[in-house]
């Protein structure tokens, strides 16, 4: 009985140890290398667009001061965005990623009386860099390329596809190695066929593999 009870103790202490070991091979909770991520996103933004023509090009609001019934420069609420990611990482602070934004609602028409303008449409390849880490939160910066396939059309046809860049940076909490969220501002400039900016911000939730 005396030595089932000293087996009994070392074993209480052996594990945990063990335990607490093979933990420590882990590696951290923030560190992405080597997994592929898969990330849903919302984001609310606002917006500038001027076109290079002036006023000629109905670009979603009207001015009566103006000849053609156009503002030469419009503002207003962007359409809400849900931006689809898909991202592998190639360093334990970078990530290589894919994006796909999908407007949730429908933006301006070709003329002020069109009411079926289509929904915001794009892709964006780039990469995520992570800095400033913690035990599971950081902070990241994202630079990505932008290229718009909405397919908005003016009173004379196509406006065609839209070239810019695109730049989100935020706050990433790890829960567990397999997944975390984010909150994020970004900002986004289109330089063809018209100028146009997008302040926004929103919140994401990341799932990763292995």
């Amino acid at each position: 009985m005396v030595r089932f009870l000293w087996i009994a103790a070392v074993v209480a202490l052996v594990a945990p140890a063990r335990a607490l070991a093979d933990d420590s091979d882990e590696p951290p909770a923030t560190f992405h290398l080597g997994q592929v991520g898969i990330s849903a996103r919302l984001a609310f933004g606002y917006r500038f667009i001027a076109p290079h023509d002036g006023n000629m090009t109905y670009c979603g609001v009207t001015d009566s001061n103006e000849r053609s019934g156009f503002a030469s420069v419009c503002t207003g609420r962007a359409p809400t965005a849900l931006d689809l990611e898909g991202a592998y990482g190639i360093g334990r602070h970078i990530e290589l990623l894919f994006e796909m934004g999908l407007g949730l609602e429908r933006d301006f028409g070709s003329t002020p009386a069109a009411s079926d303008g289509p929904h915001p449409f794009h892709i964006a390849p780039g990469a995520r860099f992570f800095f400033s880490e913690a035990k599971h939160t950081k902070l990241f910066v994202q630079p990505m390329l932008l290229m718009d396939l909405a397919g908005y059309n003016t009173a004379t046809g196509s406006r065609g596809t839209e070239y810019g860049a695109r730049f989100l940076e935020g706050f990433w909490i790890d829960v567990h190695r397999t997944y975390g969220f984010y909150v994020f501002l970004g900002e986004t400039a289109g330089f063809s066929p018209w100028l146009e900016g997008t302040f926004e911000g929103g919140f994401g939730l990341q799932g990763r593999y292995p």
